[in-house]
């Protein structure tokens, strides 16, 4: 089933962030030799940013492969 729920004020401003900071380090990954680091704290934020480097990285954007999610939890 799908939800029409529309997204709120601040789900959007977070999406805009995201796609910035990834967008950010794919575009430095593809002018440096070595592996661009994203750090996180949150697993589900670490496996939405893993979803969207591989889907770039299938769709044909080979830098997105030099991109690494890391996660930094306090515990």
């Amino acid at each position: 089933m799908i939800s029409n729920k529309q997204p709120t004020a601040k789900q959007k401003k977070d999406a805009l962030i995201w796609t910035g900071l990834v967008t950010d380090a794919v575009s430095r990954a593809k002018t440096s030799t070595k592996i661009v680091v994203i750090g996180v704290a949150k697993l589900k934020t670490a496996y939405m940013l893993q979803d969207t480097l591989t889907n770039m990285a299938l769709a044909g954007e080979e830098a997105a492969w030099n991109v690494e999610v890391q996660l930094n939890t306090l515990h």
